[in-house]
């Protein structure tokens, strides 16, 4: 019987030995991170707290969609949920629909 001791020394002397492990170098952080860190320190903290689309939200969102000349892709979002007009979406497509919308300009 072979003693395992034995056994790990003939492997490691089996490896070659011009292996080199290299180490990785820990980057300085960059640019990009350094401006999230800038936009997350105000006076809130690190995370704003959520705030519920409202229907004004989504109304100054169309209103630039409007101006773009985005009317019939407003009609078909607005169809989409079950509504001709803003105001006959339900409150729970809200999140939905803004996103959506700002998904198209």
């Amino acid at each position: 019987m072979t003693n395992p001791v034995q056994n790990l020394e003939s492997a490691n002397d089996a490896q070659p030995a011009n292996l080199v492990r290299e180490r990785r170098q820990v980057t300085a952080p960059t640019a990009k991170n350094n401006k999230a860190e800038q936009v997350y320190s105000g006076q809130a903290g690190p995370w704003e707290p959520y705030q519920p689309v409202t229907l004004e939200m989504i109304r100054t969102k169309f209103a630039g969609l409007v101006q773009a000349g985005r009317q019939c892709e407003i009609r078909a979002l607005l169809r989409h949920y079950g509504a001709e007009r803003l105001p006959d979406v339900p409150t729970i497509y809200f999140d939905e629909l803004l996103y959506a919308a700002e998904k198209l300009g």
